[in-house]
C-alpha cells in the first residue's frame, strides 16, 4: 500500500530518471515507482530505503533548489524536509541467521506458536516469515500492518485490552 511507505519518499518533488535527467515527481510516478520497484523488492524480503536530497544556495536556485539569504531554520522540519529530490532506492537485505529456522521449528514441535511482530512492509514481512518457517506457502494465516494491529489490541476508549 503506498500509504505504508516511509512519509519522506511522499515529500520528494523530484528524481533523477533512468537518464540521470531531473524529473518531476508526481503522486502518479510515486505509486507506479511503489508498484514497480519497491513492492517487488518487498515481496523478495528486501527493506527499501530511499535516498534523497535538497539544497540549499545563497545564489540563484535551480528548480530543485532553495535560495537563501539569511541562514534556514533547520529547526522547522516540514520547511526543510520537503520538496525534496531522490536519487535511489536500494534494496537491503537482513539476511536470516542459520540457527533461527531450526529454532523455530523446535518451538512448533513443542506445540508453541510463533508469531513475527515487525516494523517492515506486510510483503517483506510475508517473505521473511516464509524463510524462517513461521509461515509456509498455501498456509492459513495472517498478516497485519501497525496501523491494523493497533485497532484491533485497543478498546473503543483507545485503551489497550489485556484480555
Amino acid at each position: 500500500d503506498f500509504v505504508s511507505f516511509p512519509l519522506y519518499f511522499k515529500r520528494c518533488a523530484f528524481i533523477y530518471g533512468a537518464n540521470g535527467k531531473l524529473e518531476e515527481f508526481s503522486h502518479e510516478n510515486q505509486e507506479e515507482l511503489v508498484r514497480n520497484v519497491i513492492e517487488p523488492m518487498a515481496c523478495d524480503g528486501l527493506r527499501t530505503i530511499a535516498v534523497a536530497y535538497r539544497d540549499f544556495v545563497p545564489g540563484e536556485a535551480e528548480i530543485n533548489q532553495v535560495h537563501y539569504d539569511n541562514e534556514p531554520n533547520w529547526d522547522d522540519e516540514d520547511s526543510i524536509i520537503n520538496n525534496l529530490t531522490c536519487i535511489l532506492i536500494v534494496g537491503i537485505e537482513d539476511p536470516i541467521r542459520p540457527e533461527v529456522p531450526e529454532a523455530i521449528r523446535q518451538c512448533q514441535h513443542a506445540g508453541i506458536t510463533v508469531r513475527m511482530v515487525t516494523g517492515d512492509n506486510v510483503n517483506t514481512a510475508r517473505s521473511i516469515a516464509i524463510k524462517c518457517g513461521i509461515v509456509t506457502p498455501g498456509m492459513d494465516y495472517v498478516i497485519i500492518d501497525g496501523k491494523e494491529f493497533n485497532q484491533r489490541i485497543r478498546d473503543s476508549n483507545g485503551e489497550v485490552c489485556f484480555a
